[in-house]
């Protein structure tokens, strides 16, 4: 159990309320001044840092309580004081003096880092005193609070103490260097931020120190860390602290400099940062003269975003469709997607002929995020030509896509002609991408053709429904339908609704033959789309009559949820009943069923049977290659 401070449990108790009666401090200032009595050095920096950044009033007598400890860490009681000058915004000059001539270190360095800020009139002489003390850490904090008052002026002062810095002053030298921000200054923090063992202190020193002769010291790190580099992360955010025009303005002369390295650097700085699309003009310039690949696809990307007005360099993503590397050819294809203005059937017409598979892809990709409305109407299986029949299997399936994306009733007959082999084929998944795309262009009427040509029985007569339950007994029931079939009589039938568990009582109703119609290239027979509600609790019959010119042995696939029963002329051929789950598909499937078809006309019957959820049923015939085999109706 944590135990806390009688001064905590009062602010706590304080802090509860006032929040009644004022704006509420940040959501983790309670949490912060329980972290100020951890054992944890690290949980009481947290919470110092937070408490001073927020400026949170009533952590003011705990933070004094830890600056006054003589337990706690000289170097916590130091990051007390900083933080108590920064809630307060002054510091006591009766009382602050002892900070300045205090026998431990990190409070005497605490207090020069104070005075940057603070300290009003006395602050002069503060710091005089302690630009005189013999601890480099107090002399550099010092220098920096000397600085920042006195700016170039101070270059005297300065050039003594940040000299040669070890890492351990290295953070507060770059603050002074930045606040004296006259020629010598910046270039010896440039070098100061050149050297490993310096740049990680020197960045954290002037993070957030707003000055735009900063920006370009900061832009030179960039070209050589990679974006993983914790250093590099630690210059976007002082980048970010900067104004944001200034940063803007240094970046476009940064990339003027041509320098690859720098344009690279630039390009991706754009990408994760500015964004702003006044810098895209500089950055094709330049990239017009790149020839590094790396650095055009930076260029590239940057370029690219939306946010950069893409229209606006269209041109030059033309142009870079031509590059000899397939990568910048593919990354031009992407920045074109984000053009508005550009006829892209037009631009990427030689894209789908590439000899590079991925530029292909990334062309067909593209094409399809077109409006429709953008398609050569009638003419896109000629334009598709390439991919249609490429080798390549996701090529295929792309332009099938894009196909039946774009394509229209105008596109059907030709597409039908270009992809009929692959309906009749023993490839199942080209098959059904083939389907698909067809299904998709094909007139309402015209669908039946699609399905018919992979060996699916598309057109069929249905009745129903009869009164079924979840032990499928009307299932084992003969029904009128199946005693004859006469398409000109009706039946009495019985159907029930079933909402939320409760069953109404059976109603009566009459129920007559109808056409049905499978509408999906899938070649499934939606009994309850055909068939009047509810599809739940019920039992149809379907039939389908086929006429083959010989006779011969057949190959039949049958699957439907939830049951089915079949006959071929007049003969019992299959039964299958899936088990029962609610709300789930229950698929019942009889494969590989070998039958003899007799010259002329066949005819199938289906009962069919669902408790709930899905109902359809579905009839393939093949031959024994998986080819389907022809047929038409009667």
């Amino acid at each position: 159990m944590i135990r806390l401070s009688h001064s905590i449990v009062a602010s706590l108790l304080v802090l509860a309320s006032v929040w009644l009666h004022a704006d509420p401090p940040p959501a983790g200032a309670g949490r912060m001044l329980q972290q100020l009595r951890s054992e944890s050095w690290i949980q009481q920096a947290e919470a110092l840092h937070y408490l001073g950044e927020h400026r949170v009033e009533l952590a003011t007598d705990p933070i004094r309580s830890l600056l006054n400890s003589g337990t706690a860490h000289p170097w916590i009681r130091g990051r007390a004081l900083v933080s108590l000058s920064q809630i307060e915004n002054k510091v006591d000059p009766a009382e602050f003096g002892k900070w300045v001539a205090h026998d431990l270190i990190p409070l005497r360095a605490a207090a020069a880092e104070v005075l940057e800020s603070h300290g009003a009139n006395s602050a002069e002489t503060w710091i005089d005193i302690l630009l005189k003390d013999p601890e480099p850490i107090v002399k550099c904090h010092a220098a920096a609070a000397y600085a920042k008052r006195n700016g170039g002026g101070a270059w005297p002062v300065i050039d003594p103490v940040t000299d040669s810095p070890t890492p351990a002053i290295a953070q507060a030298c770059a603050r002074a260097l930045a606040f004296t921000g006259n020629e010598a200054a910046l270039a010896r923090l440039g070098r100061h931020l050149s050297e490993p063992g310096l740049i990680r202190e020197s960045l954290r020193g002037i993070s957030r120190i707003q000055n735009a002769a900063l920006i370009p010291l900061l832009l030179d790190l960039l070209p050589d860390l990679e974006e993983t580099d914790l250093n590099y992360g630690a210059i976007l955010t002082a980048l970010q602290n900067q104004e944001w025009k200034e940063v803007t303005n240094g970046l476009a002369v940064f990339i003027k400099s041509e320098d690859e390295n720098r344009v690279r650097a630039g390009a991706r700085l754009i990408t994760t940062l500015t964004r702003s699309p006044e810098l895209g003009p500089p950055l094709r310039e330049a990239l017009s003269k790149a020839t590094r690949t790396e650095t055009i696809e930076a260029g590239l990307i940057a370029l690219g975003s939306a946010a950069m007005n893409p229209d606006e360099h269209h041109q030059f993503f033309s142009k870079t469709l031509k590059h000899e590397e397939p990568s910048i050819r593919s990354l031009s294809i992407r920045c074109l997607a984000h053009c508005k203005d550009v006829n892209h059937y037009e631009v990427l017409r030689e894209s789908l002929v590439d000899e590079d598979f991925e530029v292909v892809q990334a062309a067909l990709a593209a094409l399809k995020r077109q409006p429709a409305v953008n398609a050569p109407q009638g003419r896109l299986v000629a334009y598709l030509e390439a991919p249609l029949s490429s080798d390549n299997e996701t090529i295929r399936a792309l332009a099938y896509d894009l196909l039946a994306h774009a394509g229209s009733e105008a596109d059907f007959r030709p597409a039908m002609a270009a992809l009929e082999e692959l309906l009749t084929g023993t490839d199942e998944t080209l098959r059904a991408a083939a389907a698909k795309a067809l299904g998709a262009l094909a007139p309402e009427d015209e669908i039946g053709e699609v399905v018919a040509a992979q060996g699916y029985l598309a057109h069929w007569m249905v009745i129903g429904t009869f009164l079924n339950d979840k032990e499928h007994k009307a299932f084992h029931e003969v029904h009128e339908p199946e005693k004859e079939i006469d398409f000109e009589k009706s039946y009495k039938a019985t159907y029930i609704w079933l909402l939320e568990g409760r069953s109404d009582k059976p109603i009566e109703r009459e129920v007559t033959w109808g056409e049905g119609i499978v509408d999906q290239t899938d070649g499934k027979l939606s009994m309850s789309a055909q068939l009047p509600p509810p599809g739940s609790f019920a039992v149809g019959y379907a039939v389908a009559d086929i006429h083959v010119d010989t006779e011969r042995d057949v190959v039949l696939d049958i699957d439907g949820d939830d049951a089915f029963r079949i006959w071929l002329n007049g003969e019992k051929i299959s039964e299958k009943i899936a088990p029962y789950q609610h709300r789930k598909d229950c698929i019942a499937e009889d494969k590989g069923l070998e039958v003899k078809l007799m010259a002329g006309t066949n005819r199938f019957i289906v009962k069919s049977a669902n408790v709930d959820y899905r109902w359809w049923v579905r009839l393939r015939l093949t031959d024994t290659n998986g080819i389907p085999i022809p047929f038409r109706r009667p």
